[in-house]
C-alpha cells in the first residue's frame, strides 16, 4: 500500500487533490509529441480505430445507408435518434478525419492524464452530443425552420474541440507549432486557442477574418465547433472549481 492509503480517507483525498492540483498550476512536461501512455493507450487508440472502421464503412457501404445512420439533422433526430451519437464517429472525407484523430492524439492523453479515462470518455461523448444539439439549432436559425432542417452533420469535431480547449486552458503558456504554409510558427496555447475558436465564432456573427476563414464556411459546422470547445472548457474550469482532478 502507499502512503496516501494508510492516511484517513478523507486527508488522503486532500492530498491527491492538493498534488494533482499543484501539477495543474505548473506546466506540463509531457512532450507534444509524445506517444499516449498508460490508459490513454486504449482509450485514443480506441476512439481512433472506431472513427477510422466507420469511415472504412463510407468507403464499402452504400452512401445512402450512411447518411441515414451517420449523420445527424432533425430529420434523423426525430426518425433515427441514434444518429446524435453515431455521427461523432463519422467521417466520409479523408482529410476531415485525419485532422480530427491526428489533434485528438495529440490533446488527448493530457486531458485523460489529468481527469482519468472514465471522466475524458464522459466529456468526449457529452461535448459531442452538445455540440450536435446547438449545431442544429444553429442551422434552423439561420434557414429560419425550426422544426425540419435537412441539412446533415458529421464528424468528431466537437469532442475534439472540447480536448483542445481543456488542453490550453491547463497550459496556456505552452509553445504550439502551427505551420503557415509549411513554415513552422510557434504561439502560446492560448493565442493558438483564440485563433482556432475565432475561426469558428466570426461566421457564426457574420464576421470574416482574413488568412483564418474558411472559403467554404457554409458547409462547416461553426455550431458545433464552438459547442464543443465550450463544453471543454467549463468542464475545466468546473472541475479546477471543485479540486477534483484526480
Amino acid at each position: 500500500p502507499t502512503k496516501a492509503n494508510m492516511l484517513p480517507p478523507r486527508l488522503a483525498t486532500r492530498l491527491v487533490r492538493r498534488a494533482a492540483l499543484q501539477r495543474l498550476a505548473t506546466p506540463g512536461k509531457r512532450s507534444f509529441i509524445q506517444l499516449p501512455q498508460g490508459e490513454a493507450v486504449p482509450v485514443i487508440g480506441g476512439l481512433i480505430g472506431a472513427n477510422v472502421a466507420v469511415y472504412g464503412m463510407w468507403q464499402t457501404l452504400p452512401e445512402r445507408t450512411m447518411a441515414r445512420h451517420f449523420t445527424v439533422s432533425t430529420e434523423d433526430v426525430a426518425r433515427r435518434p441514434h444518429t446524435l451519437a453515431t455521427s461523432l464517429f463519422s467521417h466520409r472525407d479523408g482529410f476531415h478525419l485525419f485532422g480530427n484523430m491526428l489533434t485528438l492524439f495529440f490533446f488527448g492523453p493530457e486531458v485523460i492524464a489529468y481527469v482519468s479515462a472514465r471522466r475524458f470518455l464522459a466529456l468526449y461523448a457529452g461535448a459531442g452530443l452538445c455540440s450536435n444539439v446547438c449545431q442544429l439549432g444553429v442551422s434552423a436559425a439561420t434557414t429560419k425552420n425550426f422544426f425540419w432542417v435537412q441539412e446533415r452533420f458529421l464528424g468528431a469535431s466537437g469532442s475534439v474541440n472540447a480536448c483542445v480547449a481543456w488542453s490550453i486552458l491547463a497550459n496556456p503558456w505552452r509553445l504550439i507549432f502551427v505551420f503557415a504554409e509549411f513554415i513552422p510558427l510557434p504561439l502560446p496555447a492560448i493565442l493558438y486557442g483564440g485563433l482556432f475558436i475565432g475561426k469558428d465564432l466570426a461566421p457564426l456573427l457574420g464576421l470574416r477574418i482574413p488568412y483564418l476563414s474558411d472559403r467554404h464556411a457554409h458547409s462547416i459546422a461553426h455550431g458545433a465547433h464552438v459547442a464543443g470547445a465550450a463544453c471543454g472548457a467549463a468542464h475545466f474550469l468546473l472541475f479546477r472549481r471543485a479540486g477534483r482532478f484526480y
